[in-house]
């Protein structure tokens, strides 16, 4: 496996993989009629914006030339001198192979290099899977808030790595 920045081509895939997990993994947590309007189309405009933004990244991890997962980010708008974790998917079929770590791990070692002192993540309260992992990489609780997509809302957390050692 390797990891390397995204470029134009992976847009669709990093859409439907997007959307995808989504519609899995908030089950239960956002509701359904948002879930299911969710759509792949939708996601590549997200993702080719987000591409072309300033200061924006995404990093894919793919073996021969499949995507298995990717992450995104961008600097914190909230917290001076941070860079914010702003997505991290990985496909169904790689989880529990260190796809997800090594995904982290770079946008980590990318804030480190750019000089950011801290790194966050926010999370939809009930994904807890994805909590464990972060704290076990050393992010620590910031903040509970209501967090909002679109119209629909939903009780949220802020963690935040305050010391971007882990990654070097």
């Amino acid at each position: 496996m390797n990891i390397r920045e995204a470029n134009a081509e992976d847009i669709e895939p990093i859409a439907s993989l997007y959307v995808m997990n989504w519609k899995k993994t908030y089950v239960g947590l956002l509701p359904d009629n948002f879930l299911n309007g969710l759509t792949v189309n939708e996601g590549i405009k997200k993702w080719q914006e987000y591409l072309n933004k300033e200061k924006h990244r995404i990093f894919v991890a793919y073996e021969n030339e499949k995507i298995l997962g990717f992450s995104a980010c961008k600097e914190d708008e909230e917290l001076k001198n941070c860079l914010y974790l702003d997505s991290l998917h990985v496909s169904e079929t790689s989880r529990g192979k260190g796809v997800g770590t090594k995904l982290i791990n770079t946008v980590g070692s990318y804030a480190y290099i750019k000089g950011y002192e801290h790194m966050s993540i926010c999370i939809v309260k009930g994904n807890d899977n994805a909590k464990r992992i972060y704290e076990k990489m050393g992010a620590k609780h910031y903040k509970d808030f209501i967090d909002y997509f679109g119209d629909t809302e939903s009780n949220s957390e802020k963690l935040i790595w305050n010391n971007l050692n882990y990654f070097k």
